[in-house]
């Protein structure tokens, strides 16, 4: 049997390994944690079933990150409004949405994954031919989001706010709204959503082209995180997986 002193020696250096193996583990476990992220509730970006299951295209952008850069993500889904709220708080880390001045106050841009097209569409009988037939008009816009100067500074665009573009299609077939605003693919899923046939709307304009970006909340400072998001995000470009993704959801759609 040991001396005493031995058996004292030998329970130090257990505990003081046990100290340092402690003390390792919470960097790791930083480093390698689950991500929290934030799908913008709107068909198809973000959907969510009765049994929880999340699907649409940026749930599996997502997914596709975290194969990438072999990190687990957790995904929520949420209305725009609630989604920056929660990258600002901290609540989430990632987010993919638009490049805009709502977005840049929350978050960092970790790349582009698509540029998509912003309509506006019209109700039935309303004549556009470009966004000055919008002016002195009641249009749809999605809430707490910023479709630039023109539309947030110009007191001549009657802003409305929705909750998103399932919403603003069901205020235009009801005459509540004269146009809504959106991206073509959230405005014309809506209307396949809703089973409404393209006839039974008015004519659409391109208003303008928006950056679709993967961004990361400001509360993260691990420049390790987002060296590795910026290279997923470039793989799923560079690879041609991004386009294929995007061109899954745009199949059957109409042109404008």
């Amino acid at each position: 049997m040991a001396a005493p002193h031995v058996l004292r020696r030998r329970r130090l250096l257990a505990s003081l390994g046990g100290v340092l193996a402690l003390a390792a583990l919470p960097l790791h476990a930083a480093r390698r944690r689950p991500l929290r992220a934030v799908a913008l509730a709107i068909v198809p970006y973000g959907m969510s079933d009765a049994d929880g299951r999340k699907s649409g295209l940026f749930v599996e952008a997502f997914e596709a990150i975290g194969r990438i850069t072999g990190r687990s993500i957790e995904v929520t889904v949420a209305p725009y409004a609630r989604a920056v709220a929660m990258l600002r708080s901290g609540e989430a880390d990632l987010m993919i949405a638009t490049s805009n001045s709502v977005i840049a106050e929350a978050a960092e841009p970790m790349g582009m994954l698509w540029a998509m097209d912003v309509i506006a569409i019209g109700r039935p009988e309303l004549k556009l031919d470009g966004e000055q037939d919008l002016r002195g008009r009641t249009v749809g816009v999605l809430r707490g989001s910023d479709y630039g100067a023109a539309f947030l500074d110009d007191t001549e665009y009657r802003r409305h706010e929705i909750s998103d573009q399932v919403q603003g299609v069901r205020m235009l077939l009801e005459g509540r709204l004269d146009a809504t605003l959106g991206t073509r693919l959230a405005v014309f899923h809506a209307m396949r959503q809703l089973g409404v046939p393209r006839s039974r709307l008015g004519a659409s304009i391109a208003v303008q082209a928006r950056e679709i970006h993967l961004h990361v909340g400001r509360h993260n400072t691990d420049e390790a995180l987002a060296s590795e998001l910026r290279h997923a995000v470039q793989e799923l470009r560079s690879s041609g997986k991004a386009d294929a993704l995007l061109a899954k959801y745009l199949t059957g759609l109409p042109s404008r």
